[in-house]
């Protein structure tokens, strides 16, 4: 059942990328016709008499498309029609490709919002431990919710960054820890687990739940998408630098086991985790590569560079070239989730 919750939450967040490119296209007068959630063969169609565009849902339920007249080039009356994609001017059709990212972005917000109003656990930075996972390192070595870590391996420690730095450091290693418990001082060892060359006991941070108006509410959202997509471009660029870095690729397979993993843990955290999917479907988007929106925005930059059409041979066969990439580079990532773990 979690995996279905899953499945159907990242599903929403792809199509609810496609609206944005739906309603920005029909906001600024360009024929659309057709909107699907879903992709492959259209289990369940309806054509708007009024519109003439068709909604569907397609057998895939991961992804979707808008099919606005135009877009591809070469198709069939997109010349003689004003208000098909290729024949609007510049800005507007990208306009049309932008808001497909940003409704991402809105979306990454609202859910953050809607979070910060319900009431966000927000971690208290001392050494106190707050969760203990069952059957992890810590339980077994009966490390208890409510210790405070008074030093490890003989250092001092006085926050829980210090804790995190220093067990992440340890990878496979016995740790000694002194705990305070109830006015009395105990020692417990702990072998740390070694995942990715991290050290981890299997305990969590001591928390307490706030609540922000909704002004604050907004600030704070605002601010947090700011954040992740600040740190994840730092990520990106330290990866490509050669710099260590935790960053991997993740396909569609391992995203919903995390997704499913997450809904076991309550639906707080799955939300949150939600409304950074959808950030990263935001940046993955606006990567400069052909098919994706970034390519196409940097398309449309040297048309108004140039101030005159591209040549559309080249760009319909840039942009093939870029979907057969994309396409190959998930295929790749997709079989080494699945038989390679």
């Amino acid at each position: 059942m979690n995996v279905l919750v899953a499945i159907f939450a990242l599903g929403t967040l792809v199509a609810l990328h496609e609206a944005g490119h739906f309603l920005a296209a029909r906001a600024l007068g360009m024929t659309v016709l057709r909107f699907s959630v879903g992709f492959g063969r259209a289990v369940a169609a309806y054509t708007s008499k009024r519109t003439g565009i068709t909604y569907q849902l397609g057998v895939v339920p991961l992804g979707g498309f808008v099919q606005v007249k135009g877009m591809n080039p070469f198709e069939e009356g997109a010349a003689e029609d004003p208000r098909s994609f290729r024949n609007r001017p510049a800005w507007r059709r990208a306009l049309v490709v932008a808001a497909g990212p940003a409704a991402n972005v809105v979306v990454a917000w609202a859910v953050i919002f809607g979070l910060y109003l319900k009431g966000q656990p927000i971690v208290l930075d001392e050494p106190r431990i707050g969760q203990v996972t069952v059957n992890g390192p810590a339980d077994r070595a009966g490390i208890e919710p409510g210790d405070t870590v008074v030093t490890l391996d003989g250092d001092t420690v006085s926050s829980w960054a210090d804790v995190v730095t220093r067990i992440h450091a340890r990878p496979g290693k016995e740790i000694a820890l002194e705990l305070m418990r109830d006015g009395k001082t105990r020692t417990a060892k702990v072998k740390a687990a070694n995942v990715r060359n991290k050290g981890l006991i299997g305990v969590g941070p001591t928390t307490r739940l706030v609540r922000l108006g909704p002004l604050d509410a907004a600030r704070e959202a605002a601010l947090r998408c700011v954040d992740v997509t600040a740190g994840t471009v730092r990520a990106l660029a330290g990866l490509f630098s050669g710099a260590p870095s935790d960053v991997e690729p993740v396909g569609p397979v391992r995203i919903v086991s995390i997704a499913a993993d997450t809904l076991r843990t309550g639906a707080t955290t799955f939300f949150a985790l939600v409304s950074y999917l959808s950030l990263m479907l935001f940046m993955f988007n606006l990567f400069p590569v052909p098919a994706l929106d970034g390519g196409r925005l940097a398309f449309l930059f040297a048309e108004l560079v140039a101030r005159r059409p591209l040549n559309r041979k080249f760009e319909a066969w840039a942009n093939l070239g870029g979907f057969a990439l994309v396409m190959g580079l998930l295929v790749v990532v997709t079989v080494k989730e699945v038989f390679f773990g």
